[in-house]
């Protein structure tokens, strides 16, 4: 009895020693002195310090022998050179281009007799009668005083849209100031002496500028200069 309860103690000991032992190992912690944490945390950045300038030092290495580029002013040139089409210039191609028709060149200048005028045919020409005629005149005198009359298309009380007007300049109007001066001055009829200027237009629309000069009293009409424009595309 004795020796099985001294067994059994002993093995009760045993075992109790055993948790003792666990228990001490589980609760065991690590503790390092406060200087000890300091010191290695002031070496881990120390580390982490030549770390970065290495690295630093080395892409600065890397750029330094890197070739230089071309300066500022030759990537500009050299970008817009690229970017913008190529234009053959005339002298390249020994051949300049010839300029458009101007709108103000006329179609005919002349002298005509200013009777029954038609400014639609090419050239201009002069009608038996004022049928079909841009403008024509009408001769008649009151004594010994001419008493002319200009008129536009249709003649007289049939003239549907006035279309013709009188130049007071000096000098020869343009077919803009013609055509102008007939849209906001236009009239049916307007009298007629030697060195009066009218502009005309005619059923197709072309634009004349007229000059009366001298009577002619062996023909019984006025001579004239007439320039002619087409009319607006």
């Amino acid at each position: 009895m004795r020796s099985q309860h001294g067994e059994a103690s002993g093995q009760g000991q045993v075992h109790q020693a055993g948790r003792d032992q666990n228990n001490h190992h589980i609760e065991t912690h690590v503790h390092l002195p406060v200087g000890r944490l300091t010191v290695l945390a002031a070496g881990l950045a120390a580390v982490a310090i030549g770390i970065t300038v290495i690295v630093w030092t080395a892409s600065g290495d890397k750029a330094a022998q890197r070739p230089p580029g071309p300066p500022a002013s030759a990537q500009a040139g050299a970008t817009a050179a690229s970017s913008s089409p190529e234009t053959p210039s005339a002298s390249a191609s020994g051949d300049e281009a010839s300029p458009s028709p101007r709108a103000d060149k006329p179609v005919y200048t002349g002298d005509l007799r200013l009777t029954n005028v038609d400014l639609d045919s090419d050239p201009p020409s002069v009608l038996s009668s004022n049928t079909g005629a841009s403008f024509w005149i009408n001769y008649s005198t009151l004594g010994d005083t001419r008493q002319d009359t200009i008129y536009g298309l249709g003649g007289g009380l049939f003239t549907v849209k006035p279309t013709i007007a009188a130049w007071q300049g000096t000098t020869r109007p343009s077919r803009q100031q013609c055509t102008t001066l007939i849209a906001t001055q236009g009239a049916e009829d307007l009298p007629v002496s030697p060195g009066s200027r009218y502009c005309v237009k005619s059923a197709k629309g072309r634009i004349a500028s007229v000059t009366v000069t001298a009577f002619d009293e062996a023909g019984g009409s006025y001579a004239g200069s007439v320039t002619v424009w087409n009319g607006a595309s």
